[in-house]
């Protein structure tokens, strides 16, 4: 598990702080970034031997189908974009990929 932490320089003198965010709200402060998150990487491992548990939780989102097929309907409005999208994206990889080549992209070209 990875969990982000927050190091700055100390506002009111030299140094910096290391901080880890709620709910574990552990800070450290240290000469240097990388003993201030040395520091708080050891707050945080002797709150584990206390006892502590990190865990996730995975909490489905409100409507989502259990088939995991995506947060998009399946009707024929969507499937009607999705095609024009592809359409789309097809029009301008095709126009980039003749500009960057030096060639004409095929509107271009005279008939």
């Amino acid at each position: 598990m990875e969990l982000p932490v927050v190091i700055e320089p100390l506002p009111d003198r030299p140094g910096f702080t290391a901080r880890l965010a709620a709910p574990l709200q552990l800070s450290a402060e240290a000469a240097t970034a990388e003993e201030a998150h040395r520091q708080l990487a050891a707050l945080l491992q002797r709150r584990l031997q206390e006892g502590l548990v990190l865990r996730t939780l995975t909490v489905p989102s409100p409507g989502a189908h259990d088939n995991g097929a995506g947060w998009l309907p399946d009707d024929e409005l969507t499937q009607d974009w999705l095609r024009q999208m592809q359409e789309y994206r097809a029009e301008c990889d095709a126009a980039d990929r003749a500009r960057l080549g030096g060639t004409e992209a095929p509107e271009d070209r005279p008939s």
